[in-house]
């Protein structure tokens, strides 16, 4: 939590959702919202409605996730210290016309 609380959010339990939807992604290991599920702590009684949450999250028209990510990445490398940062580059080919680079930092 202390990554997420950042004072970017309207409402504390949409950081709180983030942070159990990250905690979900690392634990799975796989990018599939109902893989997430069993890793999360809720009250909620049935798994679809800690899934069907996730996805209205995901469509909150009120969350800016570029307004997010630069902060929230800038706190997980804060302290990187001297270590190397190994950058990965991965380029696809959108209609023969737009190349598309995804960067990645390798950990671990």
């Amino acid at each position: 939590m202390a990554h997420v609380q950042t004072g970017l959010w309207n409402d504390v339990r949409n950081a709180q959702t983030l942070a159990w939807m990250i905690t979900g992604r690392l634990l799975s290991g796989c990018p599939s919202l109902p893989a997430w599920v069993p890793h999360i702590h809720s009250r909620a009684v049935f798994a679809q409605s800690t899934e069907r949450r996730y996805r209205r999250w995901l469509d909150n028209p009120a969350i800016d996730p570029g307004q997010i990510y630069g902060p929230l990445v800038t706190r997980a490398l804060w302290d990187w210290g001297q270590h190397t940062l190994v950058l990965a580059l991965d380029t696809s080919m959108l209609f023969e016309r737009f190349c598309l680079i995804r960067v990645a930092v390798l950990f671990r």
